[in-house]
């Protein structure tokens, strides 16, 4: 099979294996306060670069099922690190970001839950981005902000975490938690991947 299929890393491209011994190392960084300016704590494992930006890429664009469960040990980890340091509950729920419904036509699926379902944390997929919401090409991050929409599918009990693949401006996660909040959800804060 390696003859007909080669593998190669997700990260830097290596051949041999789904992730490289180097890329994982990058991928067990715990995870640091982004710099984005919400009402709520946001923490990433690594700014959009390197081996995560191509992971991303890789998972999101191409398919790559392959690095999901590693994604999934970095991010259930980076969890685990949150609660021990008192940031979060260790009984966390996680809500996975919405995304539109497009684009999770066009992938098979939404990846951000995939990866959330793998970890042993439980999952809770209750948000969509409301067909209202204008694309957000060319928009500033003000405007992305106030234009973005996202609908609360049902309600999670607890507190809860959401997570995303990459965070930006800050819009998908505002009003992701504005949406939950205003149910009278727990909102403890977001992880993400990567920091653009």
């Amino acid at each position: 099979m390696e003859l007909l299929l080669p593998r190669t890393c997700g990260g830097c491209g290596a051949p041999g294996a789904s992730l490289c011994e180097a890329c994982k190392k990058a991928w067990r960084r715990p995870p640091k306060r982004a710099s984005v300016a919400l009402d709520l704590p946001v923490w990433s494992l690594s700014p959009y670069e390197g081996a995560h930006r191509s992971v991303l890429i890789a998972m999101k664009e191409h398919g790559r099922a392959d690095l999901m469960g590693f994604v999934a040990a970095a991010v259930g980890a980076s969890i685990s690190y949150l609660a021990s340091q008192g940031e979060i509950e260790h009984d966390i729920t996680l809500v996975p970001a919405p995304t539109r419904a497009a684009t999770r036509r066009r992938r098979g699926g939404d990846p951000v839950e995939r990866v959330c379902k793998k970890t042993r944390f439980t999952t809770f997929p209750c948000l969509q981005i409301s067909p209202r919401t204008p694309d957000s090409v060319g928009q500033t991050a003000q405007q992305r902000r106030l234009n973005m929409r996202v609908d609360l599918v049902r309600r999670p009990r607890g507190p809860v975490l959401i997570v995303d693949d990459v965070v930006t401006t800050g819009a998908t996660i505002a009003a992701s938690a504005h949406v939950l909040r205003s149910a009278g959800v727990q909102v403890r804060g977001a992880l993400t991947y990567c920091e653009a």
